[in-house]
């Protein structure tokens, strides 16, 4: 048993994505985002962050400190009430994930009632007993936070999350429909639209004009959204990026789990030349060793957290040329292994 259990952690700190679930305690993010520190006290360093829903292992206590181990995987210290205990069978539970940027979890389908706790894009709710009621202020969705607490969100701000990993086309029609705001009622729409996302009554969703740009389009344009966004060391939430931490987000939106840090994702998918890089590269600069990715966005154009979130050319002469060494460019989009897609993830989701 020692054995088989030291495999298993083996291969949980493997360079991309994760992989079969180990024993020991397990636990689920409560907050929005969580700040994980290097030791355990506000004043240490900021290393990383985790997201709402995310399944941590529990690997050590000290006071109200817990150092908990992600599914990138990367380690750190958070405190002890943002984690709630991981329910029985969480790999299995009706979820949702949250697509608009920024929001809140209300006490009553209203605007007006009192909020709960805030909402950043990527967050997962359990899903609530009535997926949608109309409310004064159009459609609401009831969820359930983890540590047992129930709320409402607007309904076009969520999707079903395991369909979200999983089919590309989902997401463009839900993106298309949380623009809009509002999904769109199955049953008013025409034959050729696409099932309701599960039999929990998840709301539906219209496949008219649901053509998807594909993963590779996904990451960039949800990249594009936190333009002017001020770069944070560690930070992988929602308008709170370093550079890393910006291309493991946009991946994660796009169904896709990379490990945490530029010196580990160097690592991932195939090489190709700078005259052959497309939308979805990740671009890696720096001198001996690396020091800061990029998402290509073009031919010879990168979007990046570096001060701030923006948009620069990699063509000399270009007046927003960006002119710092490129050691390498790897191509992740179709050249990484099944497991490294989030649908796989026995940490996510059951088998």
């Amino acid at each position: 048993m020692k054995n088989l259990i030291s495999l298993f952690l083996a291969l949980l700190a493997g360079c991309c994505g994760a992989s079969a679930l180990p024993e020991g305690e397990w636990a689920v993010i409560n907050a929005s985002c969580v700040f994980m520190r290097g030791e355990a006290s506000y004043t240490s360093e900021n290393v990383s962050q985790s997201r709402m829903g995310t399944p941590v292992q529990v690997l050590e206590r000290s006071g109200y400190w817990v150092r908990v181990r992600t599914p990138e995987p990367y380690e750190g210290w958070v405190n002890e009430l943002t984690l709630s205990p991981m329910p029985e069978g969480y790999g299995s539970l009706p979820r949702y994930i949250y697509v608009a940027e920024y929001g809140h979890v209300y006490a009553e389908p209203s605007f007006r009632a009192a909020r709960l706790c805030d909402l950043r894009m990527s967050d997962i709710l359990r899903a609530g007993r009535f997926p949608v009621a109309d409310g004064k202020d159009g459609s609401w969705t009831e969820v359930q936070l983890w540590d047992g607490r129930t709320g409402w969100v607007p309904a076009a701000e969520v999707a079903d999350f395991g369909r979200w990993m999983a089919d590309a086309a989902y997401r463009a029609a839900i993106r298309s429909d949380s623009a809009a705001g509002c999904y769109v009622d199955l049953q008013k729409t025409p034959k050729t639209q696409v099932a309701p996302a599960s039999d929990v009554g998840l709301p539906a969703f219209s496949a008219k004009n649901a053509s998807s740009p594909g993963p590779s389009g996904e990451v960039v344009s949800t990249a594009r959204l936190f333009l002017g966004a001020p770069y944070m060391w560690g930070g992988m939430s929602a308008g709170l990026f370093d550079c890393s931490g910006l291309v493991g987000f946009c991946c994660f939106m796009a169904g896709i789990q990379l490990p945490r840090d530029a010196s580990q994702q160097i690592k991932c998918g195939e090489p190709v030349e700078f005259e052959q890089m497309q939308a979805g590269d990740l671009v890696f600069f720096g001198e001996k060793r690396v020091s800061h990715v990029a998402l290509c966005t073009g031919p010879g154009r990168i979007i990046h957290s570096s001060q701030i979130v923006r948009e620069n050319s990699l063509i000399a002469g270009e007046p927003d040329y960006y002119g710092r060494n490129i050691l390498g460019i790897r191509r992740i989009i179709g050249h990484l292994p099944e497991k490294d897609l989030v649908k796989n993830s026995p940490l996510y989701f059951s088998r």
